[in-house]
């Protein structure tokens, strides 16, 4: 289930990447940049529940 959820905020993090490069405002791709790195951390810590169960 972890490696699920990691898989799924990694595309979370990747569409927040793409909305930030279609961003006119630099505030605003700042933004979309902030939420991918905490969907990227969202994504390491469930990988790495996946891991402490094997």
């Amino acid at each position: 289930m972890s490696e699920e959820e990691a898989d799924r905020y990694r595309i979370e993090a990747e569409e927040c990447r793409r909305l930030a490069e279609r961003a006119i405002k630099e505030l605003d791709k700042e933004a979309w940049l902030r939420l991918a790195t905490d969907w990227m951390k969202l994504a390491e810590g469930a990988s790495l529940r996946d891991e402490r169960k094997e």
